[in-house]
């Protein structure tokens, strides 16, 4: 008997059977609205226009799950960091607020429903929710407040606090996760199935296992507590190698950890046992961006025979990059049905 993408979704992260290995990218937000040429200013104007590019990607390659917000950073303008909106892409910080340990007494923590890129994002997730709630599993990415902290910081500097001034860094975050929560209560009340906590900056390339046990997994775990106090899917995503902190991810509390490429999927599975549903990990930009459909066939099929038959869902080790080729992703739709 087939099942809907959704029943799909939930059924992994039950650690129940599934008719087919589960298809969530996780990240297609950018991607797909450079496919449609639609400009990340124009999405933000006109979240319609988002909307439609996400379900016209949707069409070409079946994902279960789908990212319903990828403005996931809009809380670092919205404190008063100088950002700069590019045609098409993620948008970057170009400015930090905190520039001495005094400044973060000025932080003034901004109401969401005041935040122009956020109100955007929840009636693109609220358009898509009417048109696909009943089929597909949808979730909002957000940022976790350890990379909250290092925009509003600048991630080098805080890098340094964190060395020598370790109790600065936990008032900065206290800081961070304040705002997030904020934006949290908003996003929950939308029909989301489930909330992508995202946390690049607390990647195993960059801070060491105890550095994540101590600045990192405390923070996203209370505000993980708000998306599952509401009744949703909690989805974690933290870049590089985190195969030496498995068991401290775990202890967030995430229905699925979104793995990137650097974590064996076998090893991940063998770690976390059933404790956790697993989502990776194909090469976002070797494979996917700059390889052939038949390099993403091989990696895929790959993944899925590591997985054995456990918690796994099929999709990148990160986010799908602009100007990744269509026919690559949608390699994945034929993968799962072999």
């Amino acid at each position: 008997m087939s099942m809907t993408s959704k029943e799909r979704i939930i059924a992994a992260i039950n650690k129940e059977e599934v008719d087919r290995v589960p298809i969530g990218p996780p990240f297609q937000g950018y991607w797909s609205l450079g496919l449609e040429g639609v400009k990340v200013g124009d999405s933000i104007e006109r979240p319609m226009m988002a909307a439609k590019a996400q379900m016209a990607t949707l069409r070409s390659c079946e994902f279960d799950l789908l990212e319903t917000m990828w403005d996931w950073l809009s809380p670092v303008e919205a404190l008063g960091c100088e950002v700069k909106i590019p045609d098409f892409g993620s948008i970057p910080t170009w400015s930090n607020i905190i520039n001495e340990p005094e400044d973060l007494d000025k932080v003034v923590i901004p109401d969401p429903k005041e935040d122009y890129r956020f109100k955007a994002s929840m009636e693109t997730t609220r358009i898509l929710a009417q048109e696909l709630g009943k089929e597909k599993f949808l979730a909002q990415t957000m940022v976790s407040p350890f990379t909250l902290a290092g925009e509003m910081r600048g991630v080098e500097t805080m890098m340094m606090d964190t060395v020598m001034d370790p109790d600065f860094v936990h008032s900065l975050l206290r800081k961070a996760t304040e705002v997030m929560k904020e934006y949290l209560k908003v996003a929950v009340t939308s029909d989301a199935d489930g909330v992508i906590l995202c946390d690049p900056t607390a990647s195993g390339s960059l801070i060491s296992k105890e550095h994540f046990v101590e600045f990192s997994q405390p923070y996203m775990r209370e505000c993980g507590k708000v998306v599952r106090d509401a009744g949703k899917h909690l989805l974690i995503h933290i870049c590089g190698d985190t195969s030496d902190r498995l068991d401290d991810v775990v202890d967030v509390g995430a229905d699925i950890f979104s793995m990137d490429y650097q974590v064996d999927v076998g090893y991940a599975l063998e770690q976390v046992g059933d404790k956790q549903t697993i989502l990776g990990n194909v090469k976002p930009a070797q494979t996917l961006f700059s390889g052939t459909p038949d390099d993403v066939l091989a990696e895929s099929r790959a993944c899925i025979e590591k997985a054995a038959g456990r918690a796994f869902i099929l999709g990148a080790g990160c986010d799908v990059a602009p100007g990744t080729p269509l026919e690559n992703v949608e390699v994945w739709k034929k993968v799962v049905r072999r």
